[in-house]
């Protein structure tokens, strides 16, 4: 009992009850549906292609299948600071989810393979915007103390995602029943759109009004610049293209021009006029916080892409797994990404700058780790730096996403937010294109199509695709030591 005369202290709410309050809760986890939605879809399709292709053919364009789905995500995402300023966060995930609903349909009744790439154009507009969404809710709707806790349920999402999507694929597949699984995704895409109609609006208003955000700083919309947003599809579709050709030389000029073309449209956008860029201002300028930021993000997963689409057949080739065993060696990535992210989503302010650091090392050492293991060592040797790779990023994702969005204006916060996943996407299909330049160099391109590599080219590939991003990773430690420094 307390001393007569002297009132009981309340004790502060934990940050998950917190979390909870107002309403808020359900509004963010109607968006990291949408979270699942793209994660566990891409799996599901990667899975499903060879039955798409053996009832509609077109095997020669199943790469464009992934290829087509990050230029839309890559676009959407560009675009969706400027939609949730001038729509909200409830229309805008009803446009998104809408949007992925509908590729879905286009894809569960293609007669052919072009009809197909349509529609995987159409869901990554609306994947990638519900995705960039979903970090644009985080700073919308909490302070940036609860960010961490927030990231975490939303790698555990993607964490499931990683397991569920195969398996869901291959449960479709098995029964001859593709179509189905993008009828299945569609429905749900479906119940985010009516949620964000019914939940968002009403929720985020009532919180944005609480915390005092929102039309404090609100910017007049700004329209879509079409010229910038012309020049990244054009140059996106140009390193999409180095990603799938089967030409060493074709892909490396591909790739060039695809590079030069992004670096005009970073240069462009950046002289846009605040609030009217699709980037936050300073993306990739390494003089600011925010440009170390989203370069240590594009540079980390365009470093870690190599494991994903060479992965697999490495192992099958060189230590002869089945399909399933690599699928979750793979997944090993997704699930120490959740874990660690859970883990330390509690940890202070003052060990922040050393997760990030020690996060930006512990994934290069997973690509280093690979270069020796994949071609050289046994198979049971992959899964630690696989778990490396995957729990570096857990460790430093939630705060480096702090920093980057609490550099910027709160007029471009939105942007600031929705640049993460972009970057990270962009990242992605940066070093898709690059590990196929890489593969090829190294001995795939001599391969017969359809054909799998012999075991003593596997092996020189199994070291160079990953020993050739070293350097890119290293420019992504570069940039979370300048992150972290003091005054930076």
């Amino acid at each position: 009992m307390p001393p007569a005369g002297h009132a009981r202290t309340p004790r502060p709410a934990s940050d998950w009850a917190e979390i909870r309050r107002g309403g808020r809760f359900g509004a963010f986890m109607v968006l990291c549906l949408g979270i699942w939605l793209h994660a566990a879809d891409s799996l599901l399709t990667t899975t499903v292609m060879p039955a798409v292709t053996a009832e509609i053919g077109g095997l020669a364009w199943v790469n464009w299948a992934l290829a087509l789905y990050e230029l839309g995500s890559i676009v959407a995402g560009a675009c969706t600071g400027l939609a949730a300023r001038a729509a909200g966060l409830g229309r805008a995930t009803t446009m998104a989810a809408t949007a992925f609903a509908v590729g879905c349909v286009i894809s569960a009744i293609a007669p052919d393979m072009g009809t197909l790439l349509a529609g995987r154009l159409v869901q990554g507009l609306g994947g990638g915007m519900l995705v960039a969404l979903a970090h644009v809710s985080v700073s919308r709707l909490y302070e940036p103390r609860l960010w961490p806790r927030l990231y975490a349920i939303m790698s555990g999402l993607w964490g499931a995602s990683a397991l569920a999507g195969p398996l869901v694929g291959g449960l479709f597949a098995d029964a001859g029943l593709w179509r189905g699984a993008f009828w299945a995704f569609g429905a749900q895409a479906a119940l985010v759109a009516i949620a964000g109609g019914l939940l968002l609006r009403r929720v985020t208003a009532a919180a944005e009004a609480t915390a005092g955000s929102g039309d404090a700083h609100a910017l007049p919309s700004a329209a879509v610049p079409t010229g910038r947003l012309a020049l990244l599809i054009v140059a996106v579709l140009a390193v999409a293209t180095a990603g799938v050709t089967g030409d060493a030389l074709t892909a490396a000029l591909s790739g060039l021009a695809g590079l030069a073309l992004l670096t005009l449209f970073f240069r462009r956008d950046g002289r846009a006029p605040l609030g009217q860029g699709l980037l936050p201002p300073g993306a990739l300028d390494l003089r600011r916080r925010q440009g170390m930021g989203l370069a240590m993000v594009l540079t980390l997963s365009a470093a870690t892409v190599p494991f994903t689409v060479y992965g697999p057949i490495l192992f099958v080739v060189l230590h002869g797994a089945d399909a399933l065993t690599a699928g979750y060696l793979v997944a090993i990535e997704s699930v120490a990404w959740t874990l660690a992210a859970i883990l330390l989503s509690g940890a202070g302010a003052r060990l922040e700058p050393w997760l990030i650091r020690a996060g930006a090392l512990v994934i290069v050492a997973g690509v280093a780790g690979f270069a020796v293991v994949v071609p050289h060592g046994e198979l049971w040797m992959v899964a630690p730096f696989a778990a490396a790779q995957g729990a570096g990023f857990g460790m430093c994702w939630a705060f480096l996403v702090r920093r980057i969005v609490s550099a910027v204006p709160d007029e471009v916060r939105e942007s600031a937010s929705s640049a993460v996943p972009t970057m990270q996407i962009l990242g992605y299909a940066l070093g898709a294109a690059a590990a196929g330049i890489a593969a090829n160099l190294s001995g795939f391109g001599r391969a017969h199509e359809g054909a799998l590599p012999d075991p003593a080219t596997a092996q020189t590939v199994g070291f160079w695709v990953f020993a050739a991003f070293l350097p890119v990773g290293l420019i992504g430690i570069i940039a979370a030591v300048r992150l972290t420094r003091r005054g930076a």
